[in-house]
């Protein structure tokens, strides 16, 4: 089991998320096919689209987006289409690359307040560096395998070229170990970047993991009902946003 996540007690409320005119960008991203980043990006929209309370600005009634970039695979898209085709409700909009201009895009959804997914395929840096540029968070999962383990540093070292290139003055970013076999492998995992940095601090790894669970390899093409470890991670993140909001605020005085 993972265990309790100490820098935000979990039996506070959840923050109901973003609010206003504005919309709200998470990018998922990892510079390696296989990485669970399609499942990561669909499960966490799923969670968002059931938790999604805006009560005012312009998206309170829109859908929650999510834009499948991987200019290889597609299968955030394919998912989409195969639950389409076998005429089930999905509750979210999925558009596939090409798009005009990524950057360009997600600024107008933003600006009509559409909460945005983003699944950055692992070989298009270019892509990559335009979502940032325009994310409110950068989530990089970790199949907590040797390969993956090398991948992590210079997909970070990469998100930190367009960090001050943010709209929005800066993104936070999380690293989730997804597909974890065991927790002695997830122990090992973060004890491997454990050294590494982000813009000079220790890589912000969540308390929550997801299992190596076997209803997720088989979610294809399906509207999942259990969304019981992706609920976690995303009130997780909420929880700590808001925790760093909060100290922000204080010491601004």
């Amino acid at each position: 089991m993972a265990k309790p996540d100490v820098t935000v007690p979990r039996q506070q409320p959840v923050p109901d998320g973003p609010e206003g005119d504005e919309g709200d960008v998470t990018v998922m991203g990892c510079l390696k096919g296989g990485s669970t980043k399609t499942t990561t990006t669909n499960y966490l929209a799923f969670v968002r689209a059931q938790r999604r309370k805006r009560k005012t600005g312009k998206g309170k009634n829109l859908p929650v987006k999510v834009l499948d970039a991987d200019t290889v695979s597609q299968t955030t898209h394919s998912w989409y289409k195969e639950a389409r085709d076998e005429g089930l409700t999905y509750p979210l909009d999925v558009e596939r690359y090409p798009f005009e201009d990524l950057g360009d895009y997600l600024a107008e959804l933003r600006a009509d307040g559409y909460d945005v997914f983003v699944d950055v395929g692992g070989g298009n840096v270019a892509l990559f560096h335009k979502a940032l540029r325009q994310a409110d968070r950068l989530v990089v999962p970790l199949s907590p395998s040797g390969f993956d383990t090398k991948r992590i540093e210079p997909t970070f070292q990469e998100a930190a070229t367009v960090f001050e290139e943010n709209v929005r003055g800066g993104f936070e970013t999380h690293l989730l170990l997804s597909r974890k076999m065991s927790d002695k492998q997830a122990r090992e995992a973060r004890e491997k970047v454990a050294p590494l940095r982000f813009r000079g601090e220790p890589l912000p790894i969540l308390d929550t993991e997801v299992e190596q669970l076997i209803e997720y390899t088989r979610v294809l093409g399906k509207v999942p009902t259990n969304l019981d470890e992706y609920t976690e991670v995303w009130d997780e993140i909420m929880r700590r946003e808001a925790a760093k909001r909060a100290a922000l605020k204080v010491a601004a005085g």
